[in-house]
């Protein structure tokens, strides 16, 4: 009956300042009584004096309920209540631990939060196991009513190294109850577990290969509840996961634009999808996922450089589309130190009284000519971003706008 209130006295969709005062108050009733103080710039909660809840996800899932708001949030508070309580001793927790599969964006918030309250000597403290280019294993402990990703790996308490805590997870993913993936499409299947664990079951081949597809079974990781199965040359099935997927990227918690499949050894590894049309699509995945990520990235430097006077521009990572294409664009502007993000195509702009030359180019044509100029910026884990060193002179603008 309350729940039923809450929702309908909220049935708004709050925007971030709305949703974060609501977050507060919830947790303030659940009996949280550490100070909490609102960060808007990075749509954070700070509590007590050194711990940060990030309110990105917490919102996502709420605004993307169909019912039962209120017990979304409710879910979220009890994760942040957790983090009071004792933890238990190695032998308890060892049952407890599960691996979880995120997008590597997601570590890369978490360490440049830290930079920005204390510096770019912040060591990079991060644990986990790199399964793609966008994506890591880490373990985490599933409580009664909660989970809890250890970011940082095992405690040293524990006595075990990352691999040997993560093997150990594997194994208790492995003695739950198997149950059969469900057909959401000709073809086409999803993981129904419904425990949180999901997208962790690709780390089984034994479960994916059970999956009825004709030939190897692909999947893709779109979210963390959403794992589908195809078969490798079933392209009608394939290009339903993708846009199944670019719907419920919306709702938040992405982890992969990534075709997986399970190699001879049960390794997951990545696939490249057949087509030119499957290519497409993943593209476009690839830029919602990496926009969202961009994004987040260039609020944070942005307040670092504000914090250590740092004149660097952080340029944005754009998404355009054209009847032919969606592709990412970013501008570099002459006589401006920028670090820039990985995109499609780049804008060369020459700044004019009367009217700036612009200069569009493919990266990969461009890269050959002035590749020189730009240097991979080694503090990021991921999206990757690059420092300018100069600007390229006019010939070589001359050549990027004839090729």
């Amino acid at each position: 009956m309350l729940s039923t209130l809450l929702d309908k006295w909220f049935k708004d969709t709050p925007g971030n300042d709305a949703f974060a005062e609501r977050f507060i108050a919830t947790a303030r009733r659940s009996g949280v009584t550490q100070p909490m103080t609102y960060d808007a710039a990075l749509f954070r909660v700070q509590v007590g004096e050194s711990s940060y809840f990030n309110l990105h996800n917490a919102h996502q899932a709420y605004v993307g309920a169909p019912r039962g708001k209120q017990q979304a949030l409710d879910q979220f508070v009890r994760t942040l209540r957790a983090s009071d309580d004792r933890e238990p001793g190695w032998e308890e927790l060892r049952p407890l631990l599960r691996p979880v599969i995120r997008n590597l964006g997601q570590l890369e918030h978490v360490r440049l939060q830290g930079i920005a309250d204390k510096g770019w000597d912040t060591p990079n403290t991060l644990q986990y196991r790199q399964l793609s280019e966008d994506c890591v294993e880490m373990i985490a402990i599933d409580h009664a009513e909660h989970m809890v990703t250890r970011q940082h790996g095992p405690a040293p308490e524990w006595g075990v190294s990352l691999h040997e805590a993560l093997s150990i997870a594997r194994s208790n993913l492995r003695d739950i109850a198997p149950v059969d993936f469900e057909p959401i499409a000709p073809g086409l299947f999803r993981a129904a577990w419904a425990d949180c664990y999901d997208s962790s079951r690709a780390l089984l081949p034994e479960l994916v290969n059970r999956v009825p597809v004709a030939g190897r079974p692909v999947f893709l990781l779109a979210t963390r509840d959403l794992m589908m199965v195809a078969g490798e040359n079933d392209e009608a099935a394939q290009r339903q996961m993708f846009d199944i997927a670019l719907e419920e990227i919306k709702a938040g918690r992405a982890i992969s634009s990534e075709l997986f499949c399970h190699d001879d050894d049960g390794r997951v590894t990545v696939r490249e999808p057949a087509t030119a049309e499957l290519r497409q699509k993943q593209h476009q995945l690839r830029l919602s996922l990496r926009q969202d990520a961009y994004q987040e990235q260039k609020a944070l430097l942005q307040r670092i450089h504000e914090a250590h006077d740092v004149d660097v521009f952080v340029a944005t990572f754009m998404v355009y589309r054209n009847d032919t294409e969606t592709f990412s664009i970013a501008s570099w502007t002459q006589g401006v130190e920028a670090s820039l993000p990985r995109t499609d195509y780049l804008a060369f702009v020459v700044p004019d009284d009367n009217d700036s030359r612009v200069v569009r180019a493919p990266w990969n044509t461009a890269m050959p000519i002035v590749g020189h100029l730009l240097e991979a910026d080694p503090r990021h884990l991921y999206p990757p971003r690059y420092l300018t060193r100069g600007f390229p002179t006019g010939e070589q603008l001359a050549q990027l706008e004839g090729g």
